[in-house]
């Protein structure tokens, strides 16, 4: 099926958004067959994920981004299906495989969908949209996202979450820009729900601190008896009957959020880890084993597990791997978009080797903020420069430039930046500046040309979603960007992507002999990373930031 815009030698304008009850909430627009703009809600309302919320402002940034008005926009596709089919197919799902208790909840799924489409049908008019509306498969969604934007011709892909309409997974494969499903992964098999659970039981916020139980399964020590929880095999995996309340028994009582962390917990969390990376290992075969294809992509919320991830490329039949880096539901926008666009055949893929798709400020839009805050500033020519040698005598900078970045990890635009090698610095960033558990370990942003040399098995990674092993003889230089295994969630950083940060890394090389740099999200615990000038300041300050570095102006404490 093809919709012309009714004008000559033109192409569609497709808005892509999440669905009224996605986790993440985000927009993404394709103008003449390219992407020009994706965003994630929260960085415009503050509300860490926005959850269950209309991408609005999303929509008003990504139309500004790429010059259209709301009559302007031909289709709007959807990473979801209607309200009533996904209601419909979640239902039969359920009952299938006799979960009537979650079945009953899926009523209250569907009211919340429906208003939710509701107040999108009437925003919509109330802005003079007249688009035609498509919804797309939450994890076909999901699986255009990863394959789409890969570069690669042919493609198994894995999409790995809580839950989709009837599904929570997708093994699959892309070859010449089609994509085709081969097993679904039903809710009786969700990973998503898995990891989310045993978050909770730990005393963190489900659907949120995920990340969190990833970092404290490195301090643990045993892995615990699961073999009333799940089972799995060199190609598939199973969860037992009743596994939410056994975990309970095994693992219980749940902790609350305030009590110590005890090796109990960092032992769950382990336990917890070791099920999702065999899992995870077990679908990469299954796909193999089926289509024989040798490139990967990954998407979905469990696709930003670091580890598992990590387990996966090295696997001896995996030769390339792309991972979205909104694998998170954020990421179904873009997906919709993209294909949709495949569908009416104007093919909008492309190689996704950056993640820069946000809003960006000019340095006159920045002072004038800056002087609106009456702090004391001043603009430098080789900012670059003058903040690698801050880095090297130990301060903690934020560093704000350019586009914003998309998905949950922060590389390099909004960033908070250490010396990987300062004694204390990483107690110190978690202390006074992101005021999180000490436990939870932060990044290496490395020059790609250095990389090799630092990390065993080295796979290039600019997202920030796959860990590796540091070398022994360059551990003492990267302790403070390590995690207690002795592994580091990198980012490889390119001088064509992103000049600006490469030549940062590169002056702080040349003082330390160094080619990293300690990465943060530029925010404090319980919020989204920063966007604006403004929200730079406000973090700066209220912080205990040494120095803010945004676009050629340098804010010292010291000096305030």
């Amino acid at each position: 099926m093809i919709y012309y815009s009714g004008k000559d030698n033109t192409y569609m304008n497709i808005l892509g958004i999440t669905s009224p009850i996605s986790w993440n909430s985000a927009a993404a627009i394709i103008k003449d067959k390219k992407l020009i703009a994706t965003v994630e809600e929260e960085r415009f309302n503050g509300i860490k994920h926005s959850p269950r919320m209309l991408p609005l402002k999303s929509i008003e940034y990504c139309l500004k981004e790429a010059k259209l008005k709301p009559q302007d926009v031909n289709i709007i596709a959807i990473g979801y299906r209607s309200p009533l089919e996904g209601y419909l197919l979640s239902l039969v799902e359920n009952i299938k495989h006799f979960n009537l208790l979650r079945a009953f909840r899926e009523s209250g799924a569907f009211a919340e969908h429906l208003v939710g489409y509701i107040r999108l049908k009437d925003w919509l008019k109330q802005k003079g949209f007249n688009a035609k509306i498509i919804f797309v498969p939450h994890h076909l969604a999901h699986a255009s996202s990863a394959y789409r934007c890969s570069g690669f011709e042919e493609a198994n892909i894995i999409t790995i979450d809580g839950q989709g309409e009837d599904d929570a997974g997708f093994l699959g494969y892309g070859k010449n820009g089609k994509i085709k499903r081969v097993y679904k992964i039903g809710h009786q098999k969700s990973l998503g729900w898995v990891y989310s659970q045993f978050t909770d039981l730990l005393g963190f916020t489900s659907h949120s601190h995920e990340g969190k139980v990833m970092g404290l399964a490195g301090w643990g020590k045993s892995i615990l008896d699961t073999k009333e929880l799940w089972k799995v095999t060199e190609t598939n995996y199973k969860l037992l009957p009743n596994w939410t309340e056994k975990i309970i028994e095994l693992f219980g009582p749940k902790r609350n959020r305030y009590d110590p962390i005890t090796m109990r917990h960092k032992n769950a969390a382990k336990t917890l880890q070791k099920f999702t990376e065999e899992a995870g290992i077990s679908m990469a075969k299954r796909i193999y084993a089926k289509t024989g294809i040798r490139n990967f992509c990954l998407a979905g919320g469990v696709a930003l597990n670091c580890d598992m991830n990590a387990k996966i490329a090295a696997l001896p039949f995996v030769n390339n791997i792309f991972i979205q880096p909104a694998s998170n539901d954020a990421g179904t926008a873009l997906g919709a978009a993209l294909e949709t666009a495949n569908m009416i055949n104007e093919n909008a893929d492309f190689t996704m080797d950056h993640a820069y798709w946000g809003p960006e400020y000019t340095n006159e839009e920045i002072e004038k903020v800056l002087k609106e805050s009456k702090l004391k500033y001043k603009k430098v020519a080789n900012i670059e420069k003058y903040v690698a040698q801050q880095l090297a005598k130990g301060k903690i900078v934020a560093w704000c430039q350019g586009r914003l970045e998309l998905g949950p990890r922060a590389l390099g635009n909004r960033s908070i930046l250490g010396n990987p090698s300062y004694k204390g610095m990483k107690d110190k960033i978690n202390n006074e500046v992101k005021h999180r558990e000490t436990w939870r370990p932060f990044a290496p942003s490395v020059l790609e040309e250095h990389a090799e040399d630092y990390f065993d098995n080295y796979i290039a990674n600019p997202f920030m979603l796959i860990t590796l092993k540091v070398k022994k003889d360059k551990r003492e230089k990267l302790k403070e960007s390590m995690h207690i295994d002795n592994t580091a969630r990198i980012q490889t950083v390119s001088k064509k992507t992103n000049p600006k940060y490469h030549k940062l890394i590169n002056e702080f090389y040349k003082i330390t002999k160094i080619p990293v740099v300690i990465n943060t999200s530029f925010n404090d615990e319980g919020q989204p990373i920063v966007n604006t000038p403004k929200e730079a300041i406000k973090t700066f300050t209220s912080t205990g930031l040494d120095i803010l570095a945004i676009g050629n102006y340098i804010l010292e404490k010291k000096k305030l």
